[in-house]
Protein backbone atom coordinates (compact mmCIF):
# COMPACT_ATOMS: atom_id res chain seq x y z
CA UNK A 1 0.00 0.00 0.00
CA UNK A 2 1.37 3.43 -0.98
CA UNK A 3 0.82 6.58 1.06
CA UNK A 4 0.03 9.94 -0.54
CA UNK A 5 -0.38 13.46 0.81
CA UNK A 6 -2.50 16.02 -1.03
CA UNK A 7 -1.87 19.59 0.16
CA UNK A 8 -4.80 21.76 -0.84
CA UNK A 9 -2.92 25.06 -1.06
CA UNK A 10 -3.87 28.56 0.06
CA UNK A 11 -6.81 28.71 2.44
CA UNK A 12 -8.32 31.58 0.41
CA UNK A 13 -7.78 29.98 -3.01
CA UNK A 14 -9.54 27.29 -5.05
CA UNK A 15 -7.25 24.44 -3.99
CA UNK A 16 -9.61 22.85 -1.49
CA UNK A 17 -12.60 23.18 -3.82
CA UNK A 18 -10.87 21.44 -6.72
CA UNK A 19 -9.45 18.79 -4.37
CA UNK A 20 -12.85 17.91 -2.90
CA UNK A 21 -14.51 17.88 -6.33
CA UNK A 22 -11.76 15.75 -7.89
CA UNK A 23 -11.60 13.24 -5.04
CA UNK A 24 -15.38 12.95 -4.95
CA UNK A 25 -15.43 12.07 -8.64
CA UNK A 26 -12.44 9.71 -8.56
CA UNK A 27 -13.17 7.82 -5.35
CA UNK A 28 -10.65 5.54 -3.58
CA UNK A 29 -7.79 4.09 -5.60
CA UNK A 30 -6.63 0.50 -5.23
CA UNK A 31 -3.36 0.18 -3.32
CA UNK A 32 -3.32 3.79 -2.15
CA UNK A 33 -3.93 5.65 1.10
CA UNK A 34 -4.50 9.40 1.02
CA UNK A 35 -4.25 12.31 3.44
CA UNK A 36 -5.79 15.64 2.42
CA UNK A 37 -4.28 18.62 4.24
CA UNK A 38 -6.30 21.81 4.38
CA UNK A 39 -6.98 24.75 6.66
CA UNK A 40 -9.82 24.79 9.17
CA UNK A 41 -10.94 28.20 7.89
CA UNK A 42 -11.31 26.94 4.31
CA UNK A 43 -13.85 24.19 5.01
CA UNK A 44 -16.93 26.40 4.61
CA UNK A 45 -15.68 27.74 1.26
CA UNK A 46 -16.66 24.44 -0.39
CA UNK A 47 -20.36 23.90 -0.99
CA UNK A 48 -22.01 21.27 1.22
CA UNK A 49 -23.07 19.15 -1.74
CA UNK A 50 -19.42 18.59 -2.73
CA UNK A 51 -18.58 17.43 0.80
CA UNK A 52 -21.63 15.15 0.60
CA UNK A 53 -20.41 13.67 -2.69
CA UNK A 54 -16.97 13.15 -1.16
CA UNK A 55 -18.54 11.35 1.82
CA UNK A 56 -20.43 9.02 -0.53
CA UNK A 57 -17.18 8.02 -2.26
CA UNK A 58 -14.92 7.83 0.80
CA UNK A 59 -15.14 7.06 4.50
CA UNK A 60 -13.82 10.34 5.88
CA UNK A 61 -11.59 10.38 8.94
CA UNK A 62 -11.05 13.88 10.34
CA UNK A 63 -8.06 15.10 12.32
CA UNK A 64 -7.79 18.62 13.74
CA UNK A 65 -4.59 20.23 14.97
CA UNK A 66 -1.79 22.64 14.24
CA UNK A 67 0.87 20.29 12.87
CA UNK A 68 0.72 18.01 9.84
CA UNK A 69 3.77 16.24 11.24
CA UNK A 70 1.66 14.97 14.14
CA UNK A 71 -1.03 13.73 11.74
CA UNK A 72 1.23 11.79 9.36
CA UNK A 73 1.60 8.60 11.48
CA UNK A 74 -2.17 8.07 11.21
CA UNK A 75 -1.90 7.80 7.41
CA UNK A 76 -0.40 4.32 7.59
CA UNK A 77 -3.26 3.13 9.81
CA UNK A 78 -6.21 3.88 7.54
CA UNK A 79 -7.79 1.63 4.91
CA UNK A 80 -7.70 2.43 1.19
CA UNK A 81 -11.37 3.41 1.18
CA UNK A 82 -10.79 5.92 3.98
CA UNK A 83 -9.77 9.53 3.33
CA UNK A 84 -7.78 11.13 6.13
CA UNK A 85 -8.55 14.88 6.20
CA UNK A 86 -6.26 17.03 8.33
CA UNK A 87 -7.73 20.42 9.25
CA UNK A 88 -4.95 22.80 10.28
CA UNK A 89 -6.16 25.19 12.97
CA UNK A 90 -2.99 27.29 13.15
CA UNK A 91 -3.06 30.97 12.25
CA UNK A 92 0.45 31.00 10.77
CA UNK A 93 0.80 32.52 7.29
CA UNK A 94 3.30 29.81 6.48
CA UNK A 95 0.95 26.88 7.21
CA UNK A 96 0.24 25.93 3.58
CA UNK A 97 3.93 25.93 2.65
CA UNK A 98 4.76 24.00 5.82
CA UNK A 99 2.44 21.17 4.73
CA UNK A 100 4.48 20.81 1.54
CA UNK A 101 7.74 20.88 3.47
CA UNK A 102 6.63 18.31 6.03
CA UNK A 103 5.26 15.94 3.36
CA UNK A 104 8.31 16.34 1.13
CA UNK A 105 10.73 15.67 4.00
CA UNK A 106 8.73 12.55 4.92
CA UNK A 107 8.89 11.34 1.30
CA UNK A 108 12.60 12.10 1.04
CA UNK A 109 13.76 10.61 4.36
CA UNK A 110 11.40 7.59 4.31
CA UNK A 111 10.85 7.41 8.06
CA UNK A 112 8.72 4.34 8.88
CA UNK A 113 6.36 6.25 11.19
CA UNK A 114 5.80 9.02 8.63
CA UNK A 115 5.83 7.08 5.37
CA UNK A 116 4.95 9.16 2.31
CA UNK A 117 5.44 7.78 -1.21
CA UNK A 118 3.94 10.57 -3.30
CA UNK A 119 2.95 14.20 -2.98
CA UNK A 120 0.13 16.02 -4.80
CA UNK A 121 -0.05 19.78 -4.34
CA UNK A 122 -2.64 22.48 -4.74
CA UNK A 123 -1.62 26.07 -5.55
CA UNK A 124 0.27 28.09 -2.92
CA UNK A 125 1.10 31.80 -3.23
CA UNK A 126 4.70 33.06 -3.18
CA UNK A 127 3.79 35.05 -0.07
CA UNK A 128 3.16 31.90 1.95
CA UNK A 129 6.32 30.19 0.71
CA UNK A 130 8.39 33.23 1.66
CA UNK A 131 6.73 33.27 5.10
CA UNK A 132 7.87 29.65 5.55
CA UNK A 133 11.40 30.08 4.20
CA UNK A 134 12.63 33.37 2.81
CA UNK A 135 14.46 31.75 -0.11
CA UNK A 136 11.63 29.60 -1.48
CA UNK A 137 9.77 31.18 -4.40
CA UNK A 138 7.54 28.16 -4.93
CA UNK A 139 7.21 24.39 -4.75
CA UNK A 140 10.20 23.77 -7.04
CA UNK A 141 12.56 25.85 -4.92
CA UNK A 142 11.36 24.21 -1.73
CA UNK A 143 11.75 20.70 -3.15
CA UNK A 144 15.23 21.52 -4.44
CA UNK A 145 16.28 22.84 -1.02
CA UNK A 146 14.99 19.80 0.85
CA UNK A 147 16.41 17.14 -1.48
CA UNK A 148 19.62 18.93 -2.51
CA UNK A 149 18.83 18.22 -6.16
CA UNK A 150 18.06 20.46 -9.11
CA UNK A 151 14.35 20.09 -9.76
CA UNK A 152 12.81 20.93 -13.12
CA UNK A 153 9.18 21.63 -13.89
CA UNK A 154 7.34 19.44 -16.39
CA UNK A 155 3.77 19.81 -17.65
CA UNK A 156 1.71 17.11 -19.35
CA UNK A 157 -1.63 17.40 -21.09
CA UNK A 158 -3.34 15.66 -23.96
CA UNK A 159 -2.42 18.53 -26.28
CA UNK A 160 1.09 19.42 -25.15
CA UNK A 161 3.92 18.15 -22.93
CA UNK A 162 6.58 20.66 -21.95
CA UNK A 163 9.52 21.00 -19.57
CA UNK A 164 11.25 24.17 -18.36
CA UNK A 165 15.01 24.66 -18.28
CA UNK A 166 14.81 27.38 -15.62
CA UNK A 167 12.51 28.16 -12.70
CA UNK A 168 11.37 31.61 -11.50
CA UNK A 169 14.18 33.72 -12.93
CA UNK A 170 14.00 37.39 -13.96
CA UNK A 171 14.07 37.69 -17.73
CA UNK A 172 17.26 39.73 -17.66
CA UNK A 173 18.99 36.86 -15.82
CA UNK A 174 17.72 33.93 -17.89
CA UNK A 175 20.70 33.67 -20.24
CA UNK A 176 23.12 33.78 -17.31
CA UNK A 177 21.14 31.04 -15.57
CA UNK A 178 21.36 28.76 -18.61
CA UNK A 179 24.78 27.35 -17.83
CA UNK A 180 26.10 24.21 -19.49
CA UNK A 181 25.30 22.30 -16.28
CA UNK A 182 21.75 23.67 -16.17
CA UNK A 183 21.12 22.81 -19.82
CA UNK A 184 22.54 19.31 -19.37
CA UNK A 185 20.16 18.75 -16.46
CA UNK A 186 17.28 20.14 -18.51
CA UNK A 187 17.96 17.61 -21.26
CA UNK A 188 17.85 14.78 -18.70
CA UNK A 189 14.62 16.18 -17.27
CA UNK A 190 13.07 16.34 -20.73
CA UNK A 191 13.96 12.69 -21.28
CA UNK A 192 12.38 11.81 -17.93
CA UNK A 193 9.22 13.68 -18.92
CA UNK A 194 9.07 11.75 -22.17
CA UNK A 195 8.90 8.55 -20.13
CA UNK A 196 5.47 9.60 -18.86
CA UNK A 197 4.00 9.81 -22.35
CA UNK A 198 2.25 7.12 -24.40
CA UNK A 199 4.76 4.93 -26.24
CA UNK A 200 3.75 6.12 -29.70
CA UNK A 201 4.28 9.73 -28.64
CA UNK A 202 7.47 9.03 -26.71
CA UNK A 203 9.20 7.75 -29.84
CA UNK A 204 9.25 11.24 -31.34
CA UNK A 205 12.16 13.67 -30.78
CA UNK A 206 12.10 16.47 -28.21
CA UNK A 207 11.89 19.99 -29.59
CA UNK A 208 14.14 22.61 -27.95
CA UNK A 209 13.18 26.28 -28.15
CA UNK A 210 15.65 29.03 -28.85
CA UNK A 211 16.13 31.86 -26.37
CA UNK A 212 16.09 34.77 -28.79
CA UNK A 213 13.38 35.75 -31.29
CA UNK A 214 13.47 33.51 -34.38
CA UNK A 215 15.94 31.28 -32.47
CA UNK A 216 18.62 33.90 -33.09
CA UNK A 217 18.33 33.91 -36.92
CA UNK A 218 21.69 32.12 -37.23
CA UNK A 219 23.42 34.62 -34.99
CA UNK A 220 21.93 37.85 -36.30
CA UNK A 221 19.67 38.21 -33.21
CA UNK A 222 22.01 36.99 -30.48
CA UNK A 223 24.69 34.33 -30.29
CA UNK A 224 23.22 32.12 -27.56
CA UNK A 225 21.74 29.52 -29.89
CA UNK A 226 24.95 29.15 -31.93
CA UNK A 227 27.41 29.13 -29.06
CA UNK A 228 25.57 27.53 -26.14
CA UNK A 229 22.97 25.06 -27.38
CA UNK A 230 24.56 21.68 -28.13
CA UNK A 231 21.79 19.14 -28.56
CA UNK A 232 22.12 15.47 -27.59
CA UNK A 233 20.72 12.71 -29.78
CA UNK A 234 16.94 12.67 -29.79
CA UNK A 235 16.60 16.45 -29.57
CA UNK A 236 15.73 18.88 -32.38
CA UNK A 237 16.29 22.64 -32.48
CA UNK A 238 16.77 25.34 -31.57
CA UNK A 239 13.22 26.17 -32.67
CA UNK A 240 11.65 29.58 -33.06
CA UNK A 241 9.23 29.85 -30.14
CA UNK A 242 6.69 31.86 -32.13
CA UNK A 243 6.16 28.95 -34.55
CA UNK A 244 6.90 25.84 -32.51
CA UNK A 245 3.41 25.57 -31.00
CA UNK A 246 1.50 25.47 -34.25
CA UNK A 247 -0.50 22.20 -34.28
CA UNK A 248 1.37 20.96 -37.35
CA UNK A 249 4.70 21.57 -35.62
CA UNK A 250 3.70 19.89 -32.36
CA UNK A 251 2.87 16.67 -34.20
CA UNK A 252 6.59 16.28 -34.91
CA UNK A 253 7.66 16.24 -31.24
CA UNK A 254 7.05 14.11 -28.17
CA UNK A 255 7.49 17.17 -25.97
CA UNK A 256 9.03 20.63 -25.98
CA UNK A 257 11.83 22.00 -23.81
CA UNK A 258 11.34 25.71 -23.06
CA UNK A 259 14.24 27.79 -21.80
CA UNK A 260 12.32 29.98 -19.36
CA UNK A 261 9.09 29.98 -17.39
CA UNK A 262 6.60 31.98 -19.46
CA UNK A 263 7.98 30.75 -22.77
CA UNK A 264 6.59 27.33 -21.93
CA UNK A 265 3.65 28.07 -19.64
CA UNK A 266 1.84 30.62 -21.77
CA UNK A 267 1.12 28.08 -24.55
CA UNK A 268 0.48 25.25 -22.08
CA UNK A 269 -2.07 27.21 -20.06
CA UNK A 270 -3.68 28.59 -23.20
CA UNK A 271 -4.24 25.02 -24.38
CA UNK A 272 -5.22 23.43 -21.06
CA UNK A 273 -6.20 26.03 -18.45
CA UNK A 274 -7.94 24.43 -15.46
CA UNK A 275 -9.71 21.89 -17.66
CA UNK A 276 -6.88 19.38 -17.87
CA UNK A 277 -3.14 18.87 -17.66
CA UNK A 278 -0.88 18.68 -14.63
CA UNK A 279 2.59 19.55 -13.43
CA UNK A 280 5.22 17.00 -12.44
CA UNK A 281 8.53 17.67 -10.70
CA UNK A 282 11.44 16.15 -12.58
CA UNK A 283 14.64 15.02 -10.87
CA UNK A 284 13.11 14.07 -7.50
CA UNK A 285 13.59 10.68 -5.80
CA UNK A 286 9.81 10.53 -5.20
CA UNK A 287 6.69 11.47 -7.15
CA UNK A 288 5.26 14.97 -6.90
CA UNK A 289 2.44 16.15 -9.14
CA UNK A 290 0.42 19.34 -9.02
CA UNK A 291 -2.25 21.39 -10.70
CA UNK A 292 -1.09 23.55 -13.61
CA UNK A 293 -2.86 26.70 -12.37
CA UNK A 294 -2.59 29.24 -9.57
CA UNK A 295 -4.65 30.03 -6.49
CA UNK A 296 -7.43 31.79 -8.49
CA UNK A 297 -8.49 33.80 -5.45
CA UNK A 298 -11.08 35.64 -7.50
CA UNK A 299 -13.01 32.35 -7.63
CA UNK A 300 -12.68 31.57 -3.91
CA UNK A 301 -15.93 30.27 -2.37
CA UNK A 302 -17.88 30.85 -5.60
CA UNK A 303 -18.27 27.16 -6.53
CA UNK A 304 -16.96 27.82 -10.04
CA UNK A 305 -13.49 26.25 -10.00
CA UNK A 306 -12.82 23.49 -12.52
CA UNK A 307 -11.26 20.38 -10.90
CA UNK A 308 -9.91 18.94 -14.16
CA UNK A 309 -6.25 19.70 -13.53
CA UNK A 310 -6.38 18.41 -9.95
CA UNK A 311 -8.08 15.23 -11.19
CA UNK A 312 -5.25 14.68 -13.67
CA UNK A 313 -2.59 15.40 -11.02
CA UNK A 314 -4.11 12.87 -8.59
CA UNK A 315 -4.48 10.18 -11.23
CA UNK A 316 -0.93 10.70 -12.49
CA UNK A 317 0.55 10.42 -8.99
CA UNK A 318 -1.32 7.18 -8.28
CA UNK A 319 -0.43 5.72 -11.67
CA UNK A 320 3.28 6.50 -11.39
CA UNK A 321 3.72 5.36 -7.79
CA UNK A 322 1.38 2.41 -7.15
Amino acid sequence: MKNFVLTSGDRDGVGLEVSVKALGALGPQKGARLLLATHESAKKSVHRRHWATLAKSWNIVELHGSSLRDALPTLSLIESDELLVFFDSSKKKSAEAEWVEVAARAAFHKKPDQAVDGLITGPVSKERFLANHRRDMGHTGLLSRITGTTVYQGYIGDKLAISLATDHVELRNVEKALTAKRLSGAYRAALQLRGYLPKTKARLPIGVLGLNPHAGEKGTIGQFEKSRIVLPAGFVGPLSADAAFHPASLKKFSSVLALYHDQGLIPFKMLHGQDSGFQISLGLPFTRTSVDHGTAKDLFAKDRANPGSMRDAIQAAFKRTT
